[in-house]
């Protein structure tokens, strides 16, 4: 059994030598950029940007308003109609049926079946949304999923 462990080790050692020796040879931790790159990258920055006292003042746009972006999920909105204030109603049950922990009033419910339902984290709602015929009647019965 000895000898087993020995012999493991010793493969072991050996392919670690082997891994850092390939990933030695291939590294090059101050390998000088090409000319070209570094009068490509002088040619980018304007002159004025030198020139001016504040860092940030080629970045600032001309309007003083901020531009309004879109919401990237606008259009996942399924969830977003079920889930209602956090403090309009109070929920059902006393645990999250996903996680197990105790309901928390600070994240929002869904309506199920005409009966408000609290969560326990942040990660139950959308699990609860993807399956919520699964998961429900854990939570109108006040139950934990067994696993």
């Amino acid at each position: 059994m000895t000898r087993h462990f020995y012999i493991f080790l010793g493969t072991f050692a050996i392919g670690a030598l082997v891994a850092l020796g390939a990933r030695t040879a291939s590294h090059q931790p101050h390998g000088a950029p090409a000319q070209s790159q570094i009068s490509d990258l002088k040619s980018q920055i304007p002159a004025k940007a030198h020139a001016s006292a504040d860092p940030h003042a080629s970045h600032r746009s001309s309007s003083s308003a901020p531009s309004q972006i879109s919401d990237p999920h606008s259009q996942v909105s399924d969830l977003k109609s079920q889930i209602s204030d956090p403090n309009s109603q109070i929920p059902v049950n006393t645990q999250c049926a996903i996680c197990g922990m105790a309901v928390d009033p600070k994240l929002p419910t869904v309506t199920y079946r005409g009966k408000t339902i609290g969560f326990g984290c942040k990660i139950c709602p959308p699990k609860f949304a993807a399956e919520p015929d699964k998961y429900g009647p854990l939570y109108l019965r006040n139950e934990t999923i067994k696993r």
